[in-house]
């Protein structure tokens, strides 16, 4: 039982993710000014002094979160969710700030508010209260519904702007969390299979065209395994084999920008100085940074400006240029710990909010990172997703410390339940 003190002394804190979540924050910073060092601009005005100053009012954030009782972020999350849809639905119906053709900020004069990271943290409370309520099961379709209703809003929203790699991260908190909220690992599959067949059938190479076959099998093996209604499993063989089919009608759907953006990916150089050029300097940036890298602030790809949009989406390269393999090594090392850290949480509670909550925080930064690495190293196409921590930007520094406030929270408030 807690005394009523703001802050109990029987309990801790978990320092060790405090301690990573700080070495985290003094990279992206270091990171942040060595991409920058050469804009003549006096300290107040420059990138990595606001970067200091988002994660400050961001470290301000997370400490009040942290002690926010579980309870009262049950009680927030239908007001918050509403709040991210009307801030969504105001860059999208009344022309937000326009940044290389796309709305996505709100300009609050001294600081542009990116709703849809708002909506990223409303959508985790909304879905992890309600799935922690109301677990799911393919044996009750019925149980989908309400889940599937608070996801397509947002989701449409944001793909509307268009930021179709935002839009991702939705489904992909949505996907962790209806696995933590009752489904197997088959219904997974399931469930993923479709998009598989989209993915797989796009090609005509012999090789995807085998893989789809394979999945188209896989799919017949889960269905016969986990015994479902005749008419899911009619549905789920007829959307696998429709989806394959309609996977021209998928691409047709794409954005022109996102359908350059796959193309450059499959082949860099047929447009280098165009589409392909920030992956082939991406590429070029890491490579040739080698074991140890070229030295703080001596990057010659970032600093004579040949790596566009350095010091956001491409900061990676900057940390591969700069500090080598070793560097990158390191970095990843970190994340690799935040991350078991932050999940270990899981372990210590069975409530299941707490564990959905966590997974989901989890599974943003997850993504985030994923996709962001695929992307400097040209194993995905170029999104607009910033890496954690690291790359400059106030809603998403922001984010990431209501996120790491969330973590410490289900730990510190769970311990006093």
């Amino acid at each position: 039982m807690s005394s009523g003190r703001f802050l109990d002394k029987s309990l801790k804190f978990d320092w060790f993710f405090l301690v990573l979540t700080l070495a985290l924050m003094a990279c992206g910073i270091v990171l942040v000014y060595s991409a920058t060092v050469n804009e003549d601009s006096v300290f107040y005005e420059s990138l990595w002094f606001r970067q200091i100053l988002y994660f400050v009012c961001g470290s301000a954030l997370a400490t009040g979160i942290v002690f926010l009782k579980l309870d009262w972020l049950k009680q927030l999350a239908a007001p918050l969710y509403i709040l991210a849809l009307i801030l969504l639905c105001v860059v999208l119906f009344f022309a937000g700030d326009v940044v290389k053709g796309a709305g996505r900020w709100i300009d609050l004069g001294i600081f542009k508010l990116q709703p849809s990271e708002f909506a990223k943290i409303a959508y985790l409370l909304t879905i992890s209260y309600w799935l922690s309520r109301h677990p799911v099961s393919l044996f009750k379709l019925k149980t989908f519904f309400m889940p599937f209703v608070l996801f397509i809003v947002p989701f449409a929203l944001v793909l509307r702007q268009p930021d179709l790699s935002t839009a991702l991260v939705f489904i992909a908190v949505t996907y962790v969390g209806f696995f933590f909220a009752g489904l197997t690992l088959t219904d997974m599959f399931l469930l993923a299979s479709p998009v598989l067949s989209v993915l797989f059938s796009h090609s005509q190479s012999m090789l995807f065209q085998v893989l789809w076959g394979a999945l188209i099998c896989a799919v017949v093996f889960a269905l016969f395994r986990r015994r479902l209604p005749k008419a899911l499993t009619i549905f789920f063989l007829a959307t696998n084999i429709l989806a394959g089919y309609a996977s021209s009608m998928a691409w047709n759907m794409l954005e022109p920008h996102q359908q350059k953006r796959v193309n450059t990916f499959l082949d860099p150089m047929s447009d280098p100085l165009g589409d392909g050029y920030q992956v082939l300097q991406s590429l070029t940036a890491i490579g040739s940074g080698g074991l140890t890298g070229k030295g703080f602030g001596n990057g010659t790809q970032t600093n004579l400006a040949f790596l566009p949009e350095e010091h956001t989406d491409f900061i990676f390269s900057v940390l591969g240029e700069q500090f080598g393999f070793a560097g990158c090594a390191f970095i990843l090392a970190l994340y690799a710990l935040f991350l078991w850290r932050a999940t270990s949480t899981c372990k210590l509670f069975s409530d299941p909010f707490i564990t959905l909550m966590v997974m989901g925080a989890s599974t943003i930064f997850l993504f985030h990172i994923l996709v962001n690495i695929a992307m400097t190293i040209g194993l995905m196409p170029v999104t607009g997703l910033p890496l954690p921590f690291l790359s400059y930007g106030g809603s998403f520094a922001l984010t990431c410390m209501v996120l790491v406030g969330i973590i410490m929270c289900m730990r510190y408030q769970g311990r006093r339940q």
